[in-house]
């Protein structure tokens, strides 16, 4: 249990990533008329913040610092 939440810890960025970026990315695609017809609307907004928290990962700071 231990070591679980120490990986959890160590990937913070990719979390804050998962869930706030892709949050936000959701709220603002939902409210564009434009992409009102995309299925897996949801889907790709949280799928583009966990890509941003895991180059943010990898690079070790945020791609706009």
């Amino acid at each position: 249990m231990e070591k679980f939440l120490e990986i959890i810890l160590d990937h913070n960025k990719i979390w804050f990533g998962l869930i706030f970026i892709g949050s936000v990315l959701n709220a603002v695609s939902q409210e564009l008329v434009v992409l009102n017809q995309v299925q897996y609307l949801s889907l790709i907004s949280f799928l583009t913040g966990f890509v941003i928290g895991l180059v943010a990962h990898i690079r070790g700071k945020w791609l706009w610092v």
